[in-house]
């Protein structure tokens, strides 16, 4: 399997629910985005990292991260292997300097050990093809994409019945015709 190298860019609030945000990823070399819906407390500690923040007391990423160097393991990289059914999955590769072991994980704890330990984030290719968009900056001719019957609003209510049903990959999709909407 090929993998992309992706940049998480910015955290936005969802359009519909304030306690549902979208994790956003940037892939350079196709400028694609993909969005990841993730939950209030995961946005949270990717913002924390994000801004380099310290907590009181250890969150449980930073647990596992001492876990990891009291055992000498490193964390080498995150990989957003696969997408199904809306959700996305993750691994993290870690090393004990021999081999390397993959382990499963939510997307969005994979990536606040990454940005945590500042290693590569990467995306299966197909994955990307899948889930990924390209932004249309220059795009005046919003109806190629868009029905005359669909308003913003229109798909703002699909959105939140999407998000309410927790169809996530409908609701990406939706997601990426508001995105244009609103350019």
């Amino acid at each position: 399997m090929k993998y992309k190298k992706v940049y998480p860019t910015e955290v936005i609030q969802g359009f519909t629910d304030s306690s549902l945000f979208v994790l956003m990823f940037y892939e350079p070399e196709s400028e694609k985005k993909v969005p990841v819906m993730i939950g209030e407390h995961e946005a949270e500690m990717i913002m924390l990292e994000q801004n380099r923040r310290q907590t009181r007391r250890p969150m449980t990423y930073q647990l596992i991260v001492s876990i990891l160097e009291a055992f000498q393991l490193t964390l080498q990289k995150v990989r957003i292997e696969r997408f199904e059914e809306g959700i996305f999955y993750a691994s993290l590769l870690v090393s004990d300097g021999f081999n390397v072991k993959t382990i499963d994980a939510r997307a969005s704890d994979a990536v606040v050990l990454a940005l945590n330990q500042v290693v590569d984030i990467e995306i299966a290719e197909n994955v990307l093809d899948e889930t990924g968009f390209t932004p249309q900056h220059n795009d005046i001719d919003l109806g190629a994409t868009l029905s005359e019957e669909e308003s913003l609003e229109d798909l703002e209510a699909e959105l939140r019945h999407c998000e309410a049903n927790e169809d996530y990959e409908q609701a990406a999709e939706i997601m990426k015709k508001i995105e244009k909407l609103k350019k």
